[in-house]
Order: structure tokens, then sequence, then C-alpha cells
């Protein structure tokens, strides 16, 4: 077979031979001209059958239905000729044209069937948009057309047999099913290759029934002659059928069987051309009385007019949606931002405002819901909160969700005890549980109070005053509410701007490494040290660890800040090693995101291979969050453990240790919380300690006691077990040159540093 890329010159090729070979059989005697006519429409009919089932051969699932039937319909197509042809030979015309024409509607009605099964999966959206009304029009048309030339003039006619007149009728009827079919067949088509193919045969049937029509309507006006130019469409419309099938390359796979109507209407010019034919028949025939032409013509204009006013009346319902979802909530189905912003603005913009409370709602660990549930599990979570928050409102307040898990309601001629009323409702409403299918979710809300126009005098400043509150209460435990305050805009503003300066910390070089020995409680030698940040900015001075991290972590800089103590730590230990300094591990602290994030391993090695410092005088502290996600630390741990570094857990016993998960995990040591070891001041905490101790020990691990601050937290850690401390009582905290003269001196006398003023570090 021809590739399909030689189509278009196979085509020409063929067209010129067609048209030749009809030019010297039309100049031939008449029963020449008509038996050559046959053989060309038998040669046509031939190739184009072995072309269709050649396609119906190669085409798997509901495709092969459908090249079938076309192949069908080709066949009794030649076996109608074929039988015409062999009474012209045999000069036995007196029932040649009824015997053919039995085949021939086989023909048609196959490939009416071929249509029929290529479209019965179109979905019911095609006949309830503008297909409808454009396949209406055309089939109005159509059947005005036909009926009043051509049926109406057959049923007339009192000369014709009662076998000819059915067929005759038969004929136009099929054909306008096929019409119908091949306007819903030309709709269906959506892809360029898809039409490559297809368009074929809706050409080819397309000209086959504009060629029955006109043969039709001069059978009847007695002009027909055969072998006039109706052969020639014939033929053309049996070669373009095949066409279908030599170009197809099994392009409409399976899935695309399902896919439906989703193209948009093509040429929707077309219908009103249908309608201005049926006008231009009815004038040149000079016939508007009651007839087919006016009938149809009446029925489509009516048609034209009842879909221009169902037109009007969609657009006019498309605006109403458009407008209530630019202002309302998809989801929830509450007022939007939009709509907070607006009203707000009308309201403060009078001439003389009332008071007004905002209360800035948002969801505790929403994001947690989320990303464990589901998306669907939030939705419907946010759905219950809206329907929640809206039964605990008073009469005239209004609530908006302006996005996520945030809600905001306004309260007019508010005053503070009336927010704060509101607020204490809504956080009572949040105790029971909420149920999404077979979940009990317990959710609380952290909410925000600002109150106009004590708190700013626009919408956007209280909002974002209200969000201020909002954070605060989440930082003291969530489930509360906080009023906007002036202290409140201060910390707001000093935290912008330690966010803003720590992005170019490091480039400014405005951190530096602080080093505090770990000391053996009985020698009082230093065995290893930790590396704490600090950071002195040139106009805020000396900003703490606990302001500054918590930023950190929160806008993520974590990492790269993280990254860098580590390379410091690591070229600081190397370069003392390299001083012929004593041989100390470095203790370095590592946050959860930095841990949770996937290069952390590759950062490690990194930094030893840069660094040359062996990974057994590393040490990474970590808090007891990572058991949160136990698998994924896991993996981790067991990963740095193959590398040679040292893993110790910072804070040990306030988080959420397990004593079952701890055994399993590659640490090396546990380090005692602060707030233990100045428990030995106090009576009755001694069992505690101890038992953390002998934990430790039992599990092979080293301990270290942190925060030792007086003489007698020595004694007591000596005689629990503890081998290991650190704290201002030894040193606090010092820069890399102080802390080389202390490990000069390797150890530490505890008399001369007992008298230092206790600092909290």
């Amino acid at each position: 077979m021809l590739e399909s890329k030689r189509l278009p010159a196979f085509l020409f090729i063929a067209v010129v031979l067609v048209f030749t070979t009809w030019n010297i059989i039309f100049s031939s005697q008449e029963h020449v001209r008509l038996v050559g006519i046959n053989g060309i429409q038998l040669f046509v009919g031939a190739i184009s059958f072995i072309w269709l089932y050649r396609a119906y051969a190669r085409s798997t699932g509901r495709n092969k239905n459908f090249w079938l039937w076309l192949s069908a319909g080709l066949l009794f197509s030649f076996i109608g000729n074929f039988i015409w042809l062999y009474f012209q030979v045999t000069h036995k015309t007196l029932y040649s044209n009824e015997f053919s024409s039995v085949f021939w509607v086989l023909s048609y009605l196959t490939f009416l069937l071929a249509l029929m099964f290529r479209t019965r999966e179109v979905s019911a959206s095609f006949f309830r948009g503008i297909y409808s009304f454009n396949l209406l029009i055309y089939m109005i048309t159509g059947s005005a057309v036909t009926y009043y030339f051509l049926i109406q003039s057959f049923l007339n006619a009192t000369d014709a047999s009662f076998f000819n007149l059915l067929l005759t009728l038969g004929y136009q009827l099929i054909d306008l099913g096929i019409l119908f079919f091949i306007i819903i067949f030309y709709y269906r088509i959506q892809s360029d290759k898809e039409e490559k193919t297809f368009l074929f045969i809706v050409a080819g049937l397309s000209l086959q029934i504009i060629a029955d029509l006109l043969n039709a309507y001069l059978s009847i006006e007695q002009n027909y002659h055969p072998g006039s130019f109706l052969d020639l469409m014939w033929i053309s419309a049996l070669l373009l059928i095949g066409c279908a099938a030599f170009y197809n390359k099994e392009i409409f796979a399976e899935d695309n069987e399902q896919k439906g109507n989703n193209s948009n209407p093509k040429m929707s010019i077309l219908p009103y051309v249908s309608i201005l034919i049926l006008l231009a028949l009815g004038l040149l025939n000079n016939s508007w009385h009651y007839n087919a032409l006016s009938i149809g013509f009446l029925f489509a204009f009516l048609l034209v007019l009842g879909y221009q006013l169902f037109i009007i009346q969609r657009n006019n319902q498309l605006m109403v949606e458009l407008r209530y979802s630019a202002y309302h909530d998809s989801l929830t189905g509450l007022a939007n931002r939009v709509s907070f912003i607006i009203n707000m603005e009308r309201t403060i913009d009078t001439p003389s405002p009332n008071q007004l409370a905002l209360l800035l709602i948002d969801l505790d660990r929403f994001k947690t819901i989320n990303d464990t549930l589901g998306h669907h599990i939030g939705d419907e979570i946010l759905k219950k909160t809206a329907a929640r928050l809206k039964n605990s409102l008073y009469t005239g307040t209004a609530i908006y969700r302006l996005g996520g898990d945030e809600f905001v309601i306004t309260i007019p001629h508010a005053k503070e005890k009336d927010a704060a009323k509101l607020a204490k409702k809504i956080v009572a409403s949040f105790q029971n549980p909420f149920w999404v299918g077979t979940y009990e979710i317990n959710i609380t809300p952290s909410i925000g109070i600002s109150l106009f126009p004590e708190h700013g005098t626009t919408s956007e400043d209280l909002l974002k005053n209200a969000d201020a509150a909002m954070y605060l209460s989440k930082e003291k435990g969530k489930n509360i509410f906080n009023f906007y305050n002036e202290e409140l805009n201060k910390n707001m503003m000093r935290k912008m701007d330690i966010e803003n300066h720590l992005i170019k910390a490091i480039e400014k070089n405005q951190l530096s490494l602080f080093y505090q020995p770990k000391i053996n409680l009985e020698t009082q030698e230093i065995v290893g040290m930790e590396a704490l940040l600090r950071w002195q900015h040139p106009e805020m001075g000396w900003i703490s660890p606990a302001e500054f991290i918590p930023i950190a972590e929160e806008t993520g800089n974590i990492v790269s800040i993280g990254k860098w103590v580590l390379e410091e730590a690591c070229r600081q230990n190397k370069l003392w090693q390299d001083q012929g300094l004593p041989s100390l591990k470095v203790s370095v602290n590592v946050s959860v995101l930095q841990f949770q994030n996937g290069k952390f391993i590759n950062t490690v090695k990194e930094v030893l291979r840069e660094t040359q410092l062996p990974p057994q005088f590393l040490e990474l502290e970590i808090t007891e969050s990572i058991m949160q996600n136990i698998e994924e630390s896991t993996k981790v741990l067991e990963s740095l453990e193959k590398l040679g570094v040292k893993m110790s857990i910072d804070d040990f016993g306030t988080g959420y240790s397990s004593l079952h998960i701890l055994q399993k995990l590659p640490i090396d040591t546990l380090k005692i919380d602060k707030t233990f070891v100045d428990a030995l001041d106090q009576k009755g905490q001694h069992p505690m300690l101890k038992a953390i101790i002998d934990l430790a020990l039992n599990l092979g691990l080293n301990i270290v006691a942190e925060g030792i601050e007086n003489i007698h937290q020595i004694h007591s850690l000596k005689e629990l077990g503890c081998p290991l401390g650190q704290g201002y009582l030894f040193s606090k905290p010092v820069d890399s040159s102080e802390f080389e003269k202390l490990i000069q001196s390797s150890t530490i006398t505890i008399e001369e540093n007992e008298k230092q003023p206790v600092v909290t570090n």
C-alpha cells in the first residue's frame, strides 16, 4: 500500500486518469459510454472496498466495526453497479434499474449504520448545546427542500409504480438520515489528524447525497441522461470514502472512543446560510403559500428566534453566576476577600463611621491535616468550619473566607468587650471534634482582633494588625484570642527587621561561632565542645539566638545558615588539630528543617570532604522532635552513622522520646536538659534524673548534663553517675581565640570560675 504522505500525489494522478478516461468514454457511442462509465465505477468501487477492508483488518476495538460497515456498503454498491453493467452488456434492461437499486439502497443503509455506530456514544451535552441548534436547522432545510422538490412530485405522480415510488422515497429518507449523522460525525471530529482521515468520509457521503438529490430532481424533470456529471459525482464519492480508509493509520485509538464532544462549534454561520437558502428557493419558485418551503422557513425562523432568546437568558444567568463567583468563595459559599475589601471600604469611608471589630481566625494544624489525610478531607473541614462559625455569629455580623484556612468576621458598632465575647464563643464552639467520614478530627482556632479606628483606619491596616495578634495567639499556645496593641506592633517591626537583615547576615560576615567546652566531671578535663551561633548586627547589636533562630526556621533561612555553621565549625576544628591542639569532637546543632531536607546527607559529606575533618570528630545534635517522622529520620541517622559522624539527642526528656524507638536509633549521646539539672537544687527530683542517667548508661550511650552553674550540681551529678557536663560554671560560650586558650590548658579549674556571675545562655 502507498504511504499516507504520498496520498496527495496519488490522488492527483488518479483524478487525472479518471477525467482522461471519462473524456474518451464520453466522446464514444452511447452504449460504449454507458459501459465505460459503469466500468470506472466498478474499478473505483473495488479499489475503495479493498482500502476499507484493509482498514477493518488492521483496526482494533470499536473502530473495527465502523470500517466493517463501510466495507459492506462499498461491497453492496459494487454489486449494484455490476448487475447494472451486466444488464447493459446483455441488453436486458427491463429490470436492470430495479435489481441494481435494491443493492444501492442496501449500500446506503450500511453507510447509515456505520455512521450510527460511530456516533452512538455522543454525549448528552451535544444535544443541549449549539450543536442541537445547528443540527435542527440543517435537518429542517434538508427536509423542506427534499419534500418540496422531490418527494411531493413523486407522490403526485400517477404513472410511477409502487415499487419505484417506495424505492425513491427510501433513497430520500436514507439520505436525510445520512445527512443527520454526517452533521454529528463532522462535529465529533476534533484533532487535525482525525480531520485528515474522516473529512474524506464526510465529503464523500455529502457528495453522494447531493448527487442523489440532483438525480431525483432531473429524473422528475425527465432531464437525466446516463453519462452526465452526476455519474462523475458518484464515482468521486466512492473514491473519497475509500481514501479515508487508505489514509487512516488507526488514529482513532480506543481511548478516544469515550472522549465525548467537547470541541467548539465549527462554522456556526452555516445554519443561517441554510435559512437563506430556504428563503432564496422560495423567492425563485415564487411559491410562498402553504407548502414545505414556507413551513420549513417558518420553523427555522422560529427556531432562530427561540435560540436567540435562550442565548440572552443564558447570558443573563452567566452574568449572575459570574457576579456571585466574583464575590463569594466557591468552596464554602462565604463572601471572599474581594467582598471583604469592598464592604470594609464602604463602611470606613462613610462620613461618620462607627466603631468596628475585626476578628481574624486561623485554624491550628490545618496544614498537617491536609498533608496527612488529604486535601479532600481538608476541604470538608473548611466547609464545616464555615458552618460552625456562621452558627456563632450575632445579628449584623459578616463573615468572609480570605483563602486557605483564614476567616474574617466583622462586628459593626462593637467595642472590645463585644469582640472578646464573640471570640470566646468561637473558641468554645471548637471544643467538639469534627467528623469527616470515619475520621474524628480535633482542630482549634487562633484568633487575632483589631478595632476600628484604634488599630487602623483602612481595611489593610486592620487586617495586618489582626494578623499580628493572631500569630501572637499561636505563639502563646493556640486556641486563644489576642487583641492588637502597640507593644505587639513594636515586636512585629523588630521581627520584620530581623527577618530582612538575616538574609544578608552571612554575606556581610555578621555571623560567628562561639564555643563552650564539655568537661569530664571527675578530671575537669575538656573532652569536647559545642559550637553556638551568634549574630552581631552593626546597628541592632547582639541579637539573641532565641530571637533570630525561630525566625530563620519560619522563613526557611535556617537551611543555608545551618550549612554555614557546619562548614565553619568543621573548618575551625580541623585548623586546631593541624596546630597540634588536642583533637576534640565539635557538636553542631541541627534544625529539624535541616534534618528533613533531602540534601542534608550530601551537605554533610561535602563539608567533611572540603574541610578534611575526620568524621568521628563531628557530632550532630538533634532534638527529640525528629521522632515525629521516625521512619525518615531513621534512614538519615543510619546514613550518617555509615559516614562515621556521631549523633546526639539534645534537651533529652522534654520532647517526644519513646524508649522503644530510642534503643533502635543509632545515637551516641544523650544531653540532659537544663531543667533537670536545675531541679537538683530542689528536693525529691533526683529519681527522675537518675532514671535518665541509668537509661543512657544501660543503652551504652554517653551522657552530658547541660547548664551546670554550681558545685552542688556537680557533686549530685557525679553521685548519680553522670560522667560529662557543660555550663557556665566551667565557661560561658567564647569566641574561637578565647576557646583556643582554654584547650591549650586542656583542663578548667572550677575554683577560678566559680565566682563568675551566672549568665543565662
